[in-house]
């Protein structure tokens, strides 16, 4: 039996409220066929519906790369936690991800990205979280942003705790 499987078959896989790991260097490595079956499914189904994307690095480009796009869609992406977003060239219409986010369409929160890759070794290991000093006192931190980028992110994704008689983040 084949361990591979199709874009379309792949995105018959995620189920509602799932959270989707995209591993991309903006468009370098973008599993774009994936992401498009995900949308196309959703767009024929209704569903996955209500997902949560995390990746450490942009899902796409704005030179022919989609990814995270195929995903913006109200209704099928409901939070998003990425270390950054697809960007580009000024004269471009920008990503409709970008206009879910300024819409409050969806919960987004920008993470430092070593903070993501973090916590993927970490979900990994079966381990409960990331505790860290990184984005202490930053926009990262709870006590200012709590890496929230719009209204809609108002569930909180880090704490402060006391580790040792210091202040760390607990992601």
């Amino acid at each position: 039996m084949s361990k591979l499987v199709s874009a379309a078959q792949a995105a018959s896989l995620i189920g509602d409220g799932m959270v989707v790991s995209v591993s991309s260097s903006s468009g370098l490595g973008c599993p774009d066929a994936v992401l498009a079956a995900i949308g196309e499914r959703f767009d024929a189904e209704g569903h996955p519906k209500a997902i949560t994307t995390l990746h450490p690095i942009a899902a796409g480009d704005m030179y022919g790369i989609r990814g995270i796009d195929h995903l913006a869609k109200p209704g099928l992406l409901k939070r998003t936690l990425c270390g950054s977003y697809p960007s580009g060239p000024s004269s471009s219409e920008p990503p409709q991800i970008w206009k879910m986010i300024g819409d409050n369409s969806v919960a987004a929160y920008n993470v430092p990205s070593g903070i993501l890759f973090d916590m993927h070794r970490e979900a990994a290991a079966k381990r409960p979280g990331v505790l860290t000093k990184v984005g202490l006192d930053t926009f990262a931190d709870p006590r200012h942003q709590g890496c929230a980028m719009n209204a809609a992110a108002s569930e909180p994704i880090v704490s402060v705790q006391q580790f040792d008689g210091e202040e760390w983040l607990y992601f």
